[in-house]
């Protein structure tokens, strides 16, 4: 890295870092004078480097997953993340972010909100500066292209997890827009979601029509950048969750349509007993990879001792009601899934690298998330089949069908007849979005998908050690304040503008 971009980083680093950002305490300003210059930027500043910004801990506060009895005490447990960290998520504790602190979990480990930000702030570094640097016209639409759409991309990760669903309450409290990158002391509150996602909708439609300037191989290569088709599949998500279901299941379609993409065929899983790492671009689906697995062992790949069972058993594993969606005659459960080794659990993560004999997440720089093919298919399979159940027509229903069939043709040898039905509108939009559920599980998209599907009523079974047989049952009810997460406490403190998110109570029955 040059030294001119080393000072820009510094510049940034001390803006954005986790005790300043939105409240710098400097004025002084590195100038980039080349594309060059910026391109480094982008690339330091604003591609996921670590899960924070999708957050590790997801999964817990879904019907996804669930918890084991330990065995014994909490020493018992072999994770940096201990038993009340794990607790506080999987409970939907409002005070998580306490608890984290009290187990000497680092910011960096959960704070989605200040990572996010970061990344937002050197995506508008380089739109403050792309008009004043030298270059060719070129690289300067490339860079504008992806710095729109990465900008767009963690602000809607951001409104997804701190403001409340779009279809619920749009004009709820979102997050803070902050679109330019200069140094101001002045603290900024929330804008509404519909703000927010009108951002997002502008950054990905001037993205796009920055990419469609390009030349046609230009639009996507493998090299960890995001792309046209990225744009395209991420307005169809937007849409999605706005639930304007003919633009999404129109930006859904360019995605299908794009040659540079296919739907992994089973002929192309590994064979019985060995796993699939599906996140780069040997998976024919995959249009960006992203972020890594460094933190995600910590909380969703805990273990225990337990001497009966030979060793190390996983603690947090997948709901009985994600398994039973899997027929097993679909040979996605046993490569999607990862068994756990000394018990008949799976565990609750998939399609990651794995290393040593315990199927854990190889932390050594693989991608643990990605976009691809797929989401494509299930968001305009979901589009068509809410416009058939909203009286559209019946073409839509027969669109939604083909969709789920044509996907199923690649992923399981024998489609199970439970997979289907079509007879009512309203049992085809739970046919697609079981698949969705089952194709899509482990990929961060369940918490926004049950989010936007309603905010349901959950259950989660917390239960004591082997010695104790009682069994305490949580509830998340239908709408329940929780299902939007509070503001990180150190977050609150730096900007006095911010309004705290509602803390549900903490229902406990037996």
């Amino acid at each position: 890295m040059s030294k001119r971009i080393l000072v820009i980083v510094s510049i940034l680093f001390t803006l954005v870092s986790c005790k300043d950002f939105l409240k710098p305490t400097s004025e002084n300003e590195f100038v980039p004078t080349t594309i060059q210059d910026l391109d480094e930027m982008l690339l330091y500043e604003t591609y996921a480097r670590t899960l924070t910004t999708t957050n590790p801990f997801f999964d817990l506060l879904t019907d996804d997953a669930a918890v084991v009895r330990f065995g014994g005490t909490e020493s018992n447990l072999l994770s940096s993340v201990r038993l009340a960290s794990i607790k506080a998520v999987f409970t939907w504790q409002p005070n998580i972010y306490r608890a984290f602190e009290e187990d000497h979990l680092y910011e960096s480990q959960y704070d989605a909100y200040s990572s996010c930000y970061s990344k937002i702030l050197g995506c508008n570094a380089v739109m403050d500066y792309i008009g004043t640097v030298e270059g060719k016209e070129e690289a300067r639409i490339m860079l504008t292209a992806e710095a729109l759409a990465l900008r767009a991309f963690w602000y809607f990760q951001l409104v997804n997890i701190y403001g409340q669903p779009y279809s619920y309450d749009p004009d709820a409290l979102g997050v803070p827009l902050h679109l330019h990158s200069k140094v101001s002391s002045a603290s900024i509150p929330r804008n509404t979601v519909k703000e927010v996602y009108d951002q997002v909708l502008q950054d990905l439609k001037a993205s796009e029509k920055e990419f469609l300037s390009l030349p046609v191989e230009k639009h996507w290569k493998p090299n960890l950048r995001v792309s046209l088709p990225f744009v395209h599949l991420m307005l169809s998500r937007v849409y999605l969750y706005m639930e304007d279901w003919q633009n999404a299941s129109l930006y859904a379609s360019k995605v299908i349509e794009n040659g540079n993409f296919s739907l992994i065929d089973k002929s192309g899983f590994p064979s019985a007993g060995t796993y699939m790492y599906f996140h780069y671009y040997n998976n024919p689906e995959v249009i960006w990879p992203f972020s890594n697995s460094a933190f995600f062992s910590e909380f969703m790949d805990p273990y225990m001792i337990d001497i009966s069972k030979g060793g190390k058993v996983s603690f947090v594993v997948a709901d009985a009601s994600l398994l039973n969606l899997f027929d097993d005659k679909d040979i996605r459960k046993t490569h999607y899934l990862v068994p756990d080794k000394r018990s008949t659990s799976f565990k609750a993560f998939g399609k990651l690298a794995l290393q040593g004999g315990d199927n854990s997440p190889d932390s050594n720089n693989k991608f643990a998330r990605s976009v691809r093919l797929s989401e494509a298919y299930l968001n305009k399979a979901e589009a068509e089949a809410m416009m058939f159940l909203e009286g559209m027509g019946e073409e839509h229903k027969t669109e939604a069908v083909n969709l789920l069939k044509t996907m199923w043709s690649k992923k399981i040898d024998e489609v199970p007849s439970s997979y289907l039905d079509d007879r009512t509108a309203a049992s085809l939009v739970k046919t697609v979005r079981n698949e969705r559920r089952r194709e899509l599980c482990f990929e961060d998209h369940r918490w926004f998908d049950l989010r936007r599907q309603g905010m349901p009523k959950i259950n989660h079974k917390w239960m004591g050690d082997h010695s104790d047989s009682q069994v305490t049952t949580y509830e998340l009810t239908k709408n329940d304040p929780m299902y939007t997460l509070q503001i990180p406490e150190n977050v609150m403190v730096r900007n006095d503008k911010l309004i705290q998110n509602p803390a549900g109570p903490i229902r406990v029955g037996q």
